[in-house]
């Protein structure tokens, strides 16, 4: 069961981060093209530093769904700094599926679901076992 929540838990973060990072990379694109000032900044700059946080962002969502991938192939439990942006990421998650509406919220809730599941469970997994016949 590991295994399956991980998988889940891994696509989950990676579609949340190419929707999260595409999103800012567009706003960014928004901003430099109405030319607005975010506190008083220039446009250009606004729209450099909202593209790098778009890329980092982007970067560090697919790191840890490989982490969670990785994790999954080997049939171990994640770890070490896969553990914490897994705490991270369920604030995130949380949060995001607060503030974004109940359409959002069912998606986020399956994600969270299982990024919990995996962050408790502590099970070694074993795989199948064979069927002792008689």
């Amino acid at each position: 069961m590991r295994r399956v929540a991980l998988v889940v838990a891994a696509a989950g973060i990676l579609v949340e981060g190419l929707v999260v990072a595409s999103l800012l990379f567009v706003l960014g694109g928004v901003v430099d093209a109405y030319s607005m000032s975010l506190n008083g900044t220039d446009p250009s700059h606004a729209q450099a530093a909202i593209r790098v946080a778009a890329v980092g962002l982007g970067v560090l969502l697919a790191a840890l769904a490989a982490a969670l991938l990785l994790a999954a192939i080997r049939r171990r439990p994640a770890r070490g700094p896969a553990m914490a942006g897994l705490v991270a990421q369920c604030v995130v998650t949380t949060i995001a599926g607060v503030a974004l509406g109940w359409e959002v919220f069912g998606g986020t809730l399956l994600v969270l679901g299982t990024l919990l599941y995996v962050l408790l469970d502590e099970r070694p997994d074993r795989g199948l076992r064979p069927v002792n016949r008689i």
